[in-house]
């Protein structure tokens, strides 16, 4: 399973180097003039009424539309920001986009892929973490706000690029702020009512159907953020049809984010083929062709430390052949960090997710 490993470090969004730490460097003089000219020329033929907030003119205001009314929120240092983000390299004759959050736009410019998420960035909010001319760009913004801004590459991807940006190239990007939490708190709480909203959705929309229930530990006590239900469970006759501490378990899964229900992982490929994801049915080497049952250590005694709690939660007390569905927020699951190990499908921090998991056997 691509998703279940949990990181820790802040270095875990590295592979957004959108969102990675850029400290700011010292251009060498073999390129920065000419970086700079084509800045300038940019600026002076498209855009001559664009704001220098740099004193070498290395980074530009081109675009500010403002939110209409008083007391919209802005950053916060240590908070998280929710943005849109479209990208293009210069020079803009060429209208090279490099990212964009947006699925539309990507059809029009033929780089959709039904297996991409194509969905708000949401990110810590720091200048030791954000990357220069992104940490600078929204810190002149209110929620609502859209800027567009010109940068050097020493504000942006510096002298390593990223994916689709070579090294030293300057881009203009495009962020639309939609929402500014001040803290860590805010994100935990926002995702908890998007989790307990789900399930009072769900639940009063299909009363016929198995309900969610709050999920509870190995001692019975209920757990705050994480919700089961049991769509189809087998009848125990014999304990060792349970799984106990240690054991491999095989499991058939998919996985979605909450808020928009977009397939993030599976290993069934009924449920890929469904999402529109390309699946293999003629080799084993395809990544969606699910080759065998993804094998899954559960750990009963140690839930406070296994690395997705929300799994053996799920899966306490029930017997082989059992079907279970679980929502649970990130502190079931990737945490105040969340991944990018699949930079396509990433993780954002405080991400409420949605598995449902077919207990298969105990190898």
């Amino acid at each position: 399973m691509v998703y279940l490993k949990k990181y820790f470090a802040p270095a875990a969004m590295a592979a957004l180097a959108l969102l990675a730490p850029r400290c700011a460097e010292d251009p060498s003089d073999s390129w920065q003039d000419t970086e700079l000219q084509l800045i300038k020329s940019t600026i002076r033929v498209h855009y001559p009424n664009a704001e220098s907030i740099e004193p070498d003119s290395s980074l530009w205001i081109i675009r500010h539309a403002k939110a209409s009314g008083d007391g919209a929120k802005s950053p916060q240092d240590d908070g998280y920001v929710e943005f849109e983000y479209h990208g293009e390299l210069l020079p803009i004759s060429q209208r090279v986009v490099y990212q964009t959050t947006d699925s539309l736009e990507a059809r029009r410019l033929g780089t959709f892929t039904s297996d991409k998420h194509y969905a708000p960035i949401f990110t810590l909010y720091s200048k030791d973490y954000t990357q220069a001319a992104l940490y600078k760009a929204l810190g002149q913004m209110h929620e609502g706000d859209t800027l567009t801004v010109l940068s050097a590459s020493w504000h942006a991807f510096s002298s390593t690029g990223a994916t689709g940006v070579a090294a030293n190239t300057p881009v203009i990007f495009t962020v639309t702020l939609k929402e500014a939490l001040a803290n860590a708190d805010s994100a935990a709480a926002r995702e908890l009512r998007w989790v307990n909203d789900y399930v009072n959705t769900f639940n009063g929309r299909n009363a016929n159907a198995a309900q969610f229930v709050p999920a509870t530990d190995t001692a019975g006590t209920v757990q705050a953020g994480i919700y089961v239900r049991y769509i189809d469970t087998v009848q125990r006759n014999d304990t060792t049809l349970c799984a106990k501490t240690g054991d491999v378990l095989n499991l058939k899964y998919s996985g979605y984010y909450l808020r928009d229900g977009f397939l993030l992982d599976s290993n069934n490929g009924e449920d890929a083929g469904k999402a529109g994801w390309s699946v293999d049915t003629t080799t084993s080497t395809s990544t969606y062709y699910p080759t065998a049952y993804y094998a899954h250590t559960f750990s009963k005694a140690l839930l406070s430390t296994t690395s997705i709690k929300s799994f053996d939660i799920a899966l306490l007390n029930i017997a082989e052949g059992s079907v279970v569905e679980v929502v649970f927020t990130s502190d079931y699951g990737y945490g105040a960090t969340g991944t990018t190990t699949n930079a396509s499908r990433p993780i954002y921090p405080y991400t409420p997710l949605r598995f449902k998991i077919a207990f298969v056997g105990i190898q």
